[in-house]
């Protein structure tokens, strides 16, 4: 069943929706169990896109676990100031704006359902805000789930002072290239190019910035410390090495591609690869796109909440076999 919760927490009113089966009269009341919160990420639904999020709730309450699904202050139903452009909004949810009333609401939830510990989850630029759950080290957090974690800040007019081109980012350097790939197998490029129509300025400060990108990596070679990228979220990155440090089970879901993997590796991570001993476990999503829906994505994301929750906290109701 579900039901529209609204909080009042550090002044914010914040609106949210709880999946419970045991909001049914009929069923016998159960407490101190395993809660699970889901967040989403700047201007998209509560309910994620293509009903994501309400849908993995769905299958976890059926297991037994309540499931809430919250709109962080400015974010959906919950009212609140926001910067005038999409960008600066991105900007202060990556580096932490939405971590005190995540503190808060953790709290207040554990109170009002009678919880023993919460499971915080995030899609995209929402999983860095679900990553910053871990840096009040509470007990009251015992588990991560990450869905496409977004390593880089954005940028903004504000943190744009050089003249020069910008430093190219992981992504806008992968896009680069495969755009150069395209171009070269292109007749019509090339009759562009040998009729003197191509835009050479274009050219010019593209091979520009793939140069600067490339002799950034070179420098890099040999160095002790991995020199990462200019744009990194170096506050997610310490949130993660805690949660590695404090062995905070973690689930990382992330899309099977070449391009993909590539980005998470710029940035020192390993896509993919379970690290047993600091409690993480990454799958990569075959055949989907970065919304986790196309390709029988949807129902895939599903199983590994089901099994993952199951196999690190189960309950009465997730006492079957895994699914497979």
């Amino acid at each position: 069943m579900r039901k529209v919760i609204q909080l009042d927490l550090l002044g914010h009113r914040m609106f949210g929706t709880l999946h419970d089966s045991s909001l049914d009269p009929s069923q016998p009341q159960r407490t101190y169990r395993t809660g699970v919160l889901l967040l989403s990420f700047g201007q998209q639904p509560r309910s994620w896109v293509g009903d994501l999020g309400s849908s993995i709730a769905d299958r976890l309450e059926k297991l037994g676990y309540p499931t809430f699904r919250f709109d962080m202050p400015g974010l959906g139903d919950s009212p609140g100031a926001i910067p005038i452009y999409l960008e600066e909004l991105w900007r202060d949810i990556l580096l932490g704006a939405h971590e005190p009333p995540l503190h808060a609401l953790c709290e207040n939830l554990a109170h009002l359902y009678s919880l023993k510990e919460l499971v915080v989850g995030g899609f995209c630029g929402g999983a860095v805000t679900a990553l910053y759950a871990i840096n009040a080290r509470s007990p009251l957090i015992k588990g991560l789930i990450l869905l496409e974690p977004e390593m880089a800040l954005v940028r903004t007019s504000s943190t744009t002072k050089s003249t020069m081109p910008e430093p190219l980012t992981v992504d806008a350097y992968q896009e680069n290239i495969d755009l150069i790939k395209s171009r070269i197998t292109s007749l019509y490029s090339w009759r562009r190019l040998i009729s003197a129509k191509a835009d050479f300025r274009f050219w010019h400060t593209l091979w520009f910035r793939l140069f600067d990108h490339a002799m950034r990596k070179i420098k890099s070679v040999g160095k002790r410390k991995k020199t990462l990228p200019p744009e990194t979220n170096q506050r997610m990155l310490n949130s993660w090495n805690l949660a590695r440090q404090l062995r905070i089970p973690t689930l990382v879901l992330s899309v099977a591609s070449i391009n993909r993997a590539k980005y998470y590796r710029a940035y020192g991570l390993n896509p993919g690869v379970e690290h047993l001993k600091s409690k993480l476990s990454w799958h990569q999503i075959p055949n989907t796109t970065h919304a986790l829906l196309t390709g029988g994505a949807k129902d895939l994301v599903g199983m590994h909440f089901e099994n993952w929750l199951k196999k690190n906290y189960p309950t009465q109701d997730s006492g079957k076999s895994l699914t497979t």
